[in-house]
């Protein structure tokens, strides 16, 4: 198979972003605030040289529990230019989810934030270091902050004049995400090269030009959040726009050189929102594609929809109907939709009704020693020489969080006077989670008493109202 060898890495191509474009916006905010590359890169540096008094070993594990939104993205920036790994976690997770996954992820650093209103973050930073004996350096921006984190601050002063400074000699390993397995989490390593070619079919299936503006509902605590938001605003030295929540009309302007990204039963809500044409609209599928995922209406040139398998492939997609999905094809798979002559970055195959990948996308530290991945995706033939996917029944997908079906079903009848609890199968989004219950307020409440996510307990239904419509 013909590779893909990109030969920058993602901190190199940052550098040379802001070299080059230093004055160009690029971070804004759902709030207004704005960051141009140069103003960027003196809050990178300056989080770099808090890292670098840490002393840590040479790349460690650096998790990060923040929202989608500014600090995020300076959190990863600064975690490379300090040459160590970055792992972002979700937000929704409870406690006992962040402790199974800072010690998989052997992590020394847990950064945080005071400024999410949802939720204490930095006190449950607090708890999980408590708990995990690896995590000696729990941290958080803003203030004022519990005893026993350690403040990181970035917009200084004297913030651009460091902006450029070398913090570590020491090449960052890759970003890591995690996966869901049976019983807990896996951490998957991404290394850069992986990134940039993940990065670039997506680029290029969106058509995405040098400057263009990125909106993204998805947040880059997975593959495919970072592959088609993060190394594509790298790649294209835009505008990046994070969403933390979902954004009220009036809020976000689009325009002819935008291109919004969220999950694909989101996506027709956020088109709308900004009431303007867009360049493109990404429909990301975490559980699966689904072919008739039908976007009739929607106010983009271009539509593509990214497979998202697991943590391990993205698969970006040109849609060529807004009314059918676009199947993934078997065989080799160029950067975008430039045909021959564009770089094969994956190669697809399905054996025994499953689809199995190699190539420039898929993770090192998943292949190992085998030829091919498989990815444990169920592979149903359309047309000649294309598939579509579906995930592994015991994983449930609920937007960008993986669980064991039997376990998290356990939990939610362990916490409270439920009726139900089942996946209700979804053509956006693969799956679904509904609770029914004949107190659903009592039970929303007990639930979050218990620890367990916001999108779980608020995926409670009144049981009477259920059954009514059914009959």
């Amino acid at each position: 198979m013909r590779g893909f060898t990109p030969d920058i890495a993602l901190d190199a191509l940052f550098r040379r972003n802001v070299a080059t474009r230093g004055d160009t916006m690029a971070l804004l905010d759902l709030d207004g605030v704005s960051m141009s590359y140069a103003e960027l890169a003196g809050a990178v540096a300056e989080v770099a040289e808090q890292i670098a008094t840490l002393h840590l070993p040479q790349r460690s594990v650096i998790a990060l529990l923040l929202p989608n939104g500014r600090e995020l993205a300076i959190a990863i920036l600064a975690a490379m230019r300090s040459g160590h790994v970055a792992v972002p976690m979700p937000v929704a997770w409870r406690k006992s989810d962040l402790v199974r996954a800072c010690r998989e992820a052997e992590a020394a650093v847990l950064v945080t934030t005071m400024n999410f209103a949802a939720e204490d973050l930095p006190a449950l930073a607090a708890e999980v270091a408590i708990e995990v004996f690896e995590l000696s350096f729990p941290c958080a921006f803003g203030s004022p902050l519990p005893d026993g984190l350690v403040p990181l601050t970035f917009g200084t002063e004297n913030a651009r004049s460091h902006a450029n400074a070398p913090i570590s000699d020491v090449h960052a390993p890759g970003i890591g995400t995690l996966q869901a397995v049976s019983g807990g989490v896996s951490l998957v390593l991404h290394r850069d090269e992986e990134l940039l070619a993940a990065g670039l079919g997506a680029m290029l299936a969106g058509e995405m030009q040098n400057g263009d503006k990125i909106v993204s509902a998805v947040s880059l605590t997975t593959f495919a959040g970072l592959a088609s938001v993060f190394v594509p605003w790298l790649l294209s030295a835009g505008t990046l726009t994070l969403l933390p929540e979902v954004p009220r009309g009036g809020t976000l302007q689009f325009d002819k050189q935008t291109h919004l990204i969220a999950t694909a039963g989101f996506l027709p809500t956020l088109c709308a929102v900004g009431g303007s044409a867009v360049a493109s609209a990404f429909a990301i599928h975490f559980s699966g594609t689904e072919p008739l995922t039908a976007f009739p209406a929607l106010n983009a040139n271009k539509v593509v929809d990214v497979v998202a398998l697991g943590e391990v492939c993205v698969i970006a997609l040109p849609r060529r109907e807004r009314s059918v999905g676009a199947p993934v094809p078997v065989g080799e798979i160029h950067a975008g939709d430039a045909g021959a002559g564009s770089p094969v970055i994956l190669e697809t195959r399905v054996e025994n009704n499953l689809l199995l990948v190699r190539g420039a996308v898929v993770p090192a530290d998943a292949i190992r020693d085998q030829e091919w991945l498989d990815t444990g995706f169920a592979a149903a033939a359309h047309g000649t020489g294309s598939v579509y996917v579906t995930p592994p029944e015991e994983l449930l997908s609920i937007g960008t969080l993986s669980f064991n079906c039997p376990d998290l079903e356990r939990r939610i009848r362990s916490a409270a006077l439920v009726s139900d609890v089942y996946a209700l199968t979804d053509p956006i989004l693969g799956a679904k989670l509904v609770i029914t219950s004949d107190r659903p307020a009592e039970t929303t409440e007990a639930l979050l008493n218990a620890g367990l996510p916001r999108v779980i307990a608020h995926a409670v239904r009144n049981a009477d109202t259920l059954r009514a419509k059914a009959s």
